[in-house]
């Protein structure tokens, strides 16, 4: 197969025996001699990347054939649209080599995409050199890299030592000059998502250079960008995996699929309705359906490439492409009719969601989260907040810059807008209405991040939001919702607003943001209507508190009061907040609930108030190794209920009962609904802060020293009562060196909530004996894992032994005799 053999070659760049013939040759050979370049860069692509079906020089010229079947011969396209077109194909894919990196695999390493993804796949470390973890690696950056980097190639000079001048891929000094750059362009298009390749090239045209007088071709980059991607998307064929190729290199995983079902595939072929005819000469087996499917999804892409080339190529009044479909993708069955199966049927029998809508009504709303509105304005909160970190990873602000502001202000009659706005990294077109609204998909955890925020992964970033379901619960306060989103470092005008009227039944509206509409700084606002019920009860952790009075009062819903009551739910909601979080109602003044990192400063009692604990006069440091604070945590009271905020990254993300005060977690939830937290600091970090609780606290009750002595189970603290003030098993023993007989009793002593005598009556009716020495046992319920100090994986003392130990001591030999009471 040879050029020459190509019509749409023939009708472009072949000899036509007219006066345009001499600048026409003149592009025939440049192209040819740019072709045989590119044809010595490519030839390596097979050992460095075996995986990938066929992207040498055959791929590349094979693009002809298919784009003359894609345009049909009647299609007008000039000798200077032949040439940039034909460059295009050249360099599409020529940036899958190392050679077309000037630094070789070193460069690639300092690129983002490879710091990126050995952050997000290995954990930070690159991978054994010539391992097949690195080139699974280098394959996955090529795949990203190779369609920019296509777009200098032209322009890239080669050295060859001892050889003269280095070497162009376009020799030809003022073709490459004028059209390097357009080619370029082009040739990095084919990645591009078709609206921008529609922004960028709709209004251009270029028109010749002087030195190709009398050719005055004027080139429409436009239809030659869609013409590569479009091509290059139904070059399917078995060209493309040869079968002795396919033995020699032996692709595994979905790479295998590929080849397997393009090996079947003949040359695509236009019918007189304009489709685009897929088939295979051979069937598929029962073992090969894989393969099929693969091969079917391939055709619905090559049909959405064609009608989206179509649907742009007619709306910018510009000549449309003969075909514009795939024939036969509607259904897999018809598709079958084309692409044979043997002995089975491709019935499009995979999982579905029928109720779309109600299902994420039910998996982003009440259903995983119960009836806890709040949780609603939690999950805002924390995507602002991420928002902000992301910002400041990538060094685009200053730690100590970026904000979140809560505004509720009155809509019609007695309902609410909330507000929550971030001035934050922002969003693109392409996440605003295909990530955000991709349920279960989160951008930070998703290979799109590479593309949309490089560098973000590499800088060690970790987002709390993780399931791409948080946005969804806005939905439990109202189904009136609006985003309204500016990204970070684009132009002003490159504003969005997505609105939904009718909560995840209807269809959302997207729109420019004009007007009143439009951010002051870039970020994003999510809005909600919400009723005052709906309000009041979102409030419910702070009203329910000691330091708030419930709202019930005709006042109850004054400007003054939400504000309060609000700002109370911030604070509680991301009470280590490393953001400035604002509170507005109405048109009062702006007032700041947290501060960045200001828990660390905090009065005890304000820090008491913001996380809703009403015990605890004294909160003692937790620290790591090198000082950093992991918590505040009380000393002086360990309570049965409530419990310590578990934070992760200022957000609340649990609570940890027994204790009060904020608790830092070492890592993100493992449920959506955030009550699995891993709590920050080690054994070593908690033991430290039992002893300074014991140091600065003299008159620890039992309780709390019972709890401390899991976390120094080689202290010999007071946990043991013996006719008096809590003993040490040291004072224990000195008080029976001399007796004969001691009486246990295994447990604490307490009342029975079903006995006919009350609690009171019982506690100052009940005494012990003074005979009688009571020891402590760690009973099967306050073993629960998520209490204090069991939550941190501390194992239970057994005192019962160290009693008889201690006797042992004392008396020479054991004595204890066990009575089970009755």
């Amino acid at each position: 197969m040879t050029l020459d053999s190509m019509a749409l070659w023939q009708r472009t760049l072949a000899p036509q025996g007219d006066p345009l013939d001499a600048p026409r040759e003149v592009l025939r050979q440049a192209l040819l001699g740019f072709r045989e370049r590119v044809d010595k860069l490519v030839q390596t692509l097979g050992a460095e990347l075996p995986n990938l079906t066929v992207h040498d020089i055959t791929h590349l010229d094979a693009l002809w054939r298919v784009a003359d079947q894609i345009a049909g011969p009647g299609y007008l396209i000039n000798p200077a649209e032949a040439f940039v077109l034909g460059g295009a194909f050249l360099l599409h894919d020529a940036a899958h080599v190392m050679a077309a990196y000037p630094g070789g695999i070193s460069s690639i390493k300092e690129t983002d995409q490879w710091k990126d993804l050995i952050a997000q796949r290995y954990g930070g470390r690159d991978p054994e050199g010539r391992s097949n973890e690195e080139r699974s690696a280098l394959f996955q950056v090529l795949r990203h890299l190779h369609a920019e980097q296509a777009r200098g190639l032209a322009r890239l000079k080669w050295g060859v030592p001892y050889a003269g001048p280095n070497p162009y891929l376009l020799e030809h000094l003022e073709l490459r000059e004028y059209y390097a750059d357009l080619i370029g362009e082009i040739a990095a298009s084919h990645h591009w998502p078709v609206r921008l390749v529609a922004d960028v090239f709709a209004d251009r045209k270029v028109s010749a250079p002087g030195f190709m007088h009398p050719g005055n071709w004027e080139a429409d980059p436009l239809k030659l960008a869609f013409l590569l991607r479009t091509a290059d998307a139904a070059h399917i064929d078995d060209l493309r995996a040869p079968w002795f190729l396919f033995a020699l290199r032996r692709p595994e995983g979905i790479s295998e699929d590929h080849w397997k079902f393009q090996a079947k595939l003949g040359q695509p072929t236009r019918t007189d309705r304009g489709e685009l005819r897929i088939t295979s000469g051979s069937q598929f087996s029962h073992d090969e359906r894989k393969s099929w499917w693969l091969a079917y999804d391939t055709a619905c892409m090559i049909d959405r490439e064609l009608r989206d080339a179509h649907a742009v190529m007619r709306d910018e009044g510009r000549p449309c492409f003969a075909a514009t479909c795939v024939l036969g993708v509607e259904t897999p069955e018809a598709f079958a009719r084309q692409v044979r199966v043997r002995d089975w049927e491709p019935v499009n029998a995979a999982p579905k969601i029928s109720d779309v809508p109600k299902v994420i009504a039910a998996l982003g709303g009440s259903k995983l989260y119960g009836d806890e509105p709040w949780i609603a304005l939690r999950e805002l909160l924390q995507n602002a907040l991420d928002a902000v970190r992301a910002l400041r990873a990538l060094r685009y602000i200053a730690e100590t810059e970026g904000e979140v502001e809560v505004r509720a202000e009155c809509a019609d009659g007695d309902d609410w807008w909330l507000h929550v706005t971030d001035t934050g990294i922002g969003m693109s077109r392409h996440v605003l209405t295909n990530v955000l609204l991709d349920f279960g998909n989160s951008l930070w955890r998703s290979d799109a991040l590479r593309d949309e925020l490089p560098g973000l992964a590499k800088s060690g970033f970790e987002a709390v939001g993780q399931f791409g379901i948080g946005f969804y619960s806005v939905f439990m306060l109202g189904s009136q919702v609006r985003v309204t989103t500016w990204r970070f470092g684009r132009d002003a005008a490159d504003h969005w607003l997505l609105n939904f009227e009718d909560g995840v039944q209807g269809r959302p509206l997207l729109m420019q943001a004009v007007g009143r509409d439009r951010l002051q700084r870039p970020g994003t606002q999510v809005s909600v209507k919400l009723s005052d019920d709906r309000l009041t009860s979102m409030f419910k952790p702070v009203i329910k508190s000691p330091h708030y009075e419930a709202l019930s009062d005709e006042e109850a819903l004054s400007d003054e009061r939400i504000s309060e009551v609000l700002a109370a739910l911030v604070g509680w909601l991301c009470p280590a907040s490393e953001v400035s979080l604002r509170v507005q109602v109405a048109d009062a003044p702006k007032s700041t609930v947290v501060a960045p990192n200001d828990w660390m400063r905090l009065e005890p009692e304000d820090l008491m108030r913001r996380v809703l604990n009403e015990d605890g006069r004294r909160l003692v440091p937790l620290t790591d190794e090198s000082g950093a604070w992991l918590g505040r945590v009380g000393g002086d009271q360990f309570r049965s209920y409530g419990g310590a905020a578990l934070v992760l990254h200022g957000v609340r993300c649990g609570e940890m009962p027994g204790l009060v005060g904020l608790v830092l977690v070492r890592e993100n939830n493992r449920d959506a609904r955030r009550t699995q937290a891993s709590v920050a600091g080690s054994r070593a970090a908690w033991s430290r802060w039992a002893e300074q609780v014991l140091s600065q606290e003299p008159n620890l009750n039992l309780d709390a020293l019972f709890m401390l002595h899991a976390l120094l189970p080689d202290r010999d603290l007071p946990v043991r009562s013996y006719g008096g003030p809590p003993v040490t098993l040291n004072d224990l023993g000195t008080r029976i060196v001399a007796s004969g007989e001691l009486r246990v009793h295994l447990g604490y002593v307490s009342h029975a909530e079903y006995d006919d005598v009350g609690g009171g009556r019982f506690r100052s009716a009940f005494k012990l004996s003074d005979e009688l020495v009571i020891i402590p046992t760690f009973e099967p319920w306050f073993r629960m894992s998520d209490y204090f100090p069991w939550l941190l994986g501390v194992a239970p003392i057994d005192y019962k032994s160290r009693l008889e130990a201690e006797l042992t001591r004392v008396w020479g030999v054991s004595r204890s005799t066990t009575k089970t009471p009755s």
